[in-house]
């Protein structure tokens, strides 16, 4: 290609570089000392390579490979250059032994000569940002007490990804090419080379790593990634949000551990599937939150592939479903009160008159027999008659507690007060089922807001089921309150008995549905205290081991909250 093709722009008037030019900061050579030969060349180069070792910038690594040089051939001047645009600034990048000519400045050229020196033939061309010249004419000015006679120079293509991308020249002496220069050159050209491709992509790495670390930092959603050993390496800050897991304690860990016993053998079956390449259903997670409730995360499966195709773990995108399922069972809760409350409507009304007739007439057999001396077996029979009866208005009375809300009102109550008189109120059946009540209550606690009756039948609610699960040799109740979080009480009713197998555990809420044996219970006293607890903003949560006893969790708002 002839120069003339190409219209060089203005010399600038200032001879000052746009771009960085680098002094020589070691000491030269003494002149007239032997010709490097290639130990020595490959040693500088060396020296190179550690110093660009790790991250470094285009600069940084042009910066020590004419370093490399300028160690060799003192007499020489170099110039390394990357042409804009092709560097990762808009502008050159450059490291030079001395400053450049003020009409070189804006361009980048290489000659052919240079092109075959390296093996790259004709007639390839040089990017469109720099220019292709047929001889080398040379772009560095004479350093203070250098003389100024003309000289010779090559060059050598810098190569990165297949494109010729900047230059490295070498000028000289007219008609005194040192020996193997040309050599150092066609190999300093080919290592810097490398080490910018290199660099380039370690940076890319970076900022991928980067990229997808603000990526999981602010994306919306639960994401986990989780490695074949089933350790978990990443998680995302919904997760943490969603969940109030801290999101450092959970890396490392096994995910298995997210999980419930129950939930294991499917989780684990999820996993095994997404490792081995084959379709995972979406499975679902009950996290646990703060102040006792519970997070429901629906998990999709995805493997994740190295560089050579294989499964190196898997990601785990997940749904926020916590809200849903509350709807869900709010609309559940909503159908029963609804059937309920027609239901018991009229049941209160079919049985409590006949009902009254019964009692009062019961009422009045019972005197009469007491009263003329009547047979034992009688008195004992009409005895049942009215200890039926009153079983059947109790009934009556919990549908309705159940059915019909609450309109009283709340007002700040002291919690461990509400146990204490719960205690006295079940002072009866604590001391028929043998039971020791141990008292571990949090002092200084902020009130509840709550409607105290309510409260009240809450807690006789759970301790008469503590007592009802105790073995016949007694046991022990523990009752204990404490501040979970700074806006929550969390109050603990356990006992040591016979427990609820697990098989039942999740229905004990449910209305109608007992674990006592049948005629010894209506199936309605839980659903009534959950229903309660929820009225009051609380959760409710049961824990129980078959054989080892019972352990009932309630937690509800401060009354500042």
């Amino acid at each position: 290609m002839d120069d003339s093709v190409r219209k060089k722009p203005p010399a600038r008037p200032s001879t000052e570089p746009r771009v960085s030019a680098v002094k020589s900061i070691v000491t030269p050579r003494e002149r007239g000392a032997e010709a490097p030969n290639l130990t020595l060349i490959l040693e500088s180069l060396h020296e190179a390579q550690r110093e660009t070792a790790g991250f470094a910038t285009d600069e940084k690594i042009l910066r020590a490979y004419v370093h490399a040089l300028e160690r060799l051939y003192p007499d020489v001047r170099f110039a390394m250059r990357l042409a804009p645009r092709i560097s990762e600034t808009p502008s050159i990048v450059q490291a030079t032994t001395h400053r450049i000519r003020p009409e070189a400045m804006d361009e980048v050229s290489v000659t052919e000569a240079g092109l075959l020196r390296a093996g790259l033939g004709q007639p390839t061309l040089a990017p469109s940002s720099m220019h292709l010249r047929r001889t080398y004419e040379p772009i560095l000015l004479a350093g203070p007490r250098e003389d100024t006679d003309p000289r010779d120079g090559l060059d050598a293509p810098l190569v990165v990804g297949g494109e010729v991308v900047g230059t490295l020249a070498a000028e000289f002496a007219r008609g005194a090419l040192p020996p193997r220069l040309e050599d150092a050159v066609l190999v300093t050209a080919a290592q810097a080379s490398a080490a910018i491709e290199n660099g380039r992509l370690r940076r890319e790495a970076l900022h991928l790593r980067d990229y997808l670390e603000k990526l999981l930092e602010h994306a919306n959603i639960p994401v986990l990634v989780v490695g074949r050993e089933r350790g978990i390496r990443v998680v995302s800050s919904a997760f943490g949000r969603i969940t109030g897991i801290d999101r450092q304690g959970l890396v490392g860990k096994d995910v298995l551990q997210l999980a419930s016993q129950s939930d294991r053998v499917r989780v684990l079956s999820a996993f095994v599937n997404a490792l081995r390449g084959r379709e995972a259903p979406p499975f679902e997670l009950k996290l646990p939150k703060a102040g006792g409730r519970q997070a429901r995360l629906q998990f999709t499966l995805a493997p994740i592939l190295d560089a050579e195709g294989r499964v190196a773990g898997v990601i785990a995108i997940g749904q926020d479903r916590t809200e849903v399922r509350e709807l869900e069972g709010q609309v559940i809760h909503a159908e029963k009160l609804a059937t309920l409350g027609q239901l018991a409507a009229g049941i209160v009304h079919e049985i409590n008159n006949p009902l009254t007739s019964i009692s009062v007439y019961g009422e009045y057999l019972l005197s009469k027999l007491s009263r003329s001396g009547g047979d034992d077996s009688d008195v004992k029979r009409v005895e049942r008659i009215l200890r039926s009866a009153d079983r059947i208005l109790s009934f009556t009375r919990n549908l309705l507690a159940y059915a019909r809300p609450s309109r009283e009102e709340a007002q700040p109550v002291s919690i461990n007060d509400v146990l204490e008189e719960t205690v006295v109120f079940c002072e009866h059946i604590i001391r028929e089922a043998r039971v020791t009540i141990v008292r571990d209550y949090g002092q200084g606690l902020p009130q509840v807001s709550a409607v105290p009756g309510q409260l009240h039948q809450v807690f006789v609610n759970l301790i008469t089921n503590a007592c009802n699960a105790a073995h016949s040799d007694g046991g022990r109740i523990r009752l204990s309150s404490r501040l979970s979080g700074h806006d929550r009480i969390e109050v603990r009713v356990q006992d040591d008995g016979v427990g609820i197998p697990a098989a039942e555990i999740d229905r004990v809420f449910e209305p109608f549905f007992s674990t006592r044996r049948k005629g010894k219970g209506t199936g309605l006293g839980l659903s009534i205290v959950k229903n309660l607890v929820e009225q009051h903003r609380g959760a409710i949560e049961i824990e129980s081991e078959l054989g080892r006893g019972t352990t009932v969790v309630v937690t509800l708002p401060c009354a500042d909250h």
